[in-house]
């Protein structure tokens, strides 16, 4: 007879246990802001920072959202956001629409000239990156994968804010 397997909760792992996720936590951050900092700086066409492609991923990621939630996501202040989305919709890679629920707020979209400037860059950073990832062994890149593959899986869950 076999046993269900049991869902644990952060609470319930042991303090050693927590201080290594932590530490895990804190590589995976790390690590993550150096990928991205790889990305060519010269490509043909980027227009846009990081921090306005980070806007159009998240848009990408959870669809229409008021600039507030946008705000609030960024960990940054709603007129920053407000500057960057009026940069992204005067270059029509966003658009604005009342929101349904509350006709005083907007609702920002990303459009197809903002979904194509994402493609843009992700393959731009995927190129730089391709060299680095040319250089290390089938088993590192195996590894790479199911970690990303593990990554995917915890992102797709509702336990992470998008």
């Amino acid at each position: 007879m076999s046993v269900p397997a049991r869902r644990t909760t952060l609470t319930e792992y042991p303090a050693q246990m927590e201080e290594d996720l932590q530490s895990l936590g804190e590589e995976l951050i790390s690590t993550a802001a150096r990928i991205v900092r790889w990305a060519p700086r010269d490509a043909e066409g980027f227009t846009v920072s990081m921090a306005a492609a980070r806007l159009l991923a998240r848009l990408l990621d959870n669809g229409p959202t008021r600039i507030s939630d946008l705000a609030i996501a960024e960990r940054c202040s709603q007129p920053t956001i407000t500057n960057h989305v009026k940069r992204l919709e005067s270059a029509g890679m966003v658009e604005r629409a009342v929101d349904p629920r509350d006709g005083r707020a907007w609702m920002i979209a990303l459009t197809e000239r903002g979904r194509g400037e994402l493609n843009l860059i992700r393959s731009s950073i995927g190129i730089g990156l391709e060299p680095y990832l040319a250089a290390i062994s089938k088993r590192d890149l195996k590894a790479i994968r199911e970690g990303l593959g593990a990554m995917q899986r915890l992102m797709s869950t509702e336990r992470l804010p998008r």
